[in-house]
């Protein structure tokens, strides 16, 4: 027995499709399950050619997770960067005064450096810097957290199993216009097919 349902109430144009998969096995043998058995074709009508979409798998979804978190240590490095930088100019400082005389007006520029303040900018930078850090690592542990808790898998079911998790779908062709799908989940020998509607997003 399989079960789908749409993963969240709305999807944009032009964003990825997301549904759930549950599946049990009802046999007397074990029953294998592979995500490369789920097809996707996008319909467009009577008289048309469906066209197929790419079934998200989860190696998939991990591996962009991980460049995306090779970006961001890019960026969050720059910044820190940026903010150490920042501080070590922090203790120098320079300032201008009118000193007026019966001989006439003058300018004159005061420089100097402080430690004092040197210090406080570059502890307050580390600061900075290493909640940076600390975030980055903490939101990419969470995604891949989540990618492994949501969605499915290669499985082997046991009879009486029940097994499922979520199918992200390559985004579809066409506006934000009401779409149509047609899913075939193979476990087994056994191939269920369902006809998915999306509807436009609101607002």
């Amino acid at each position: 027995m399989v079960l789908l349902s749409r993963s969240g109430r709305e999807i944009p144009a032009g964003q990825r499709v997301g549904f759930v998969v549950a599946m049990q096995n009802r046999g007397k043998a074990p029953q294998n399950f592979t995500v490369a058995e789920i097809q996707v074709e996008q319909s467009f009508g009577a008289g048309t050619t469906g066209q197929p979409l790419e079934v998200l798998t989860f190696e998939k979804l991990q591996q962009e997770e991980k460049t995306r978190q090779v970006v961001s240590a890019i960026l969050v490095g720059v910044a820190a960067g940026a903010n150490a930088a920042a501080a070590s100019q922090a203790g120098y400082y320079r300032s201008n005064s009118t000193i007026y005389t019966p001989r006439g007006t003058y300018i004159a520029t005061t420089t100097g450096y402080s430690p004092a303040a040197a210090a406080i900018a570059s502890a307050n930078a580390s600061a900075q810097n290493g909640a940076m850090i600390e975030s980055s690592i903490a939101q990419g542990q969470a995604n891949m957290a989540r990618l492994e808790n949501d969605y499915i898998k290669d499985h082997t079911l046991l009879p009486g199993e029940w097994y499922g998790g979520t199918v992200g779908i390559a985004p579809p062709a066409g506006d934000a216009k009401q779409k149509t799908y047609q899913i075939r989940v193979r476990v087994g020998a056994d191939v269920h097919v369902f006809d998915a509607v999306q509807e436009p997003a609101s607002g």
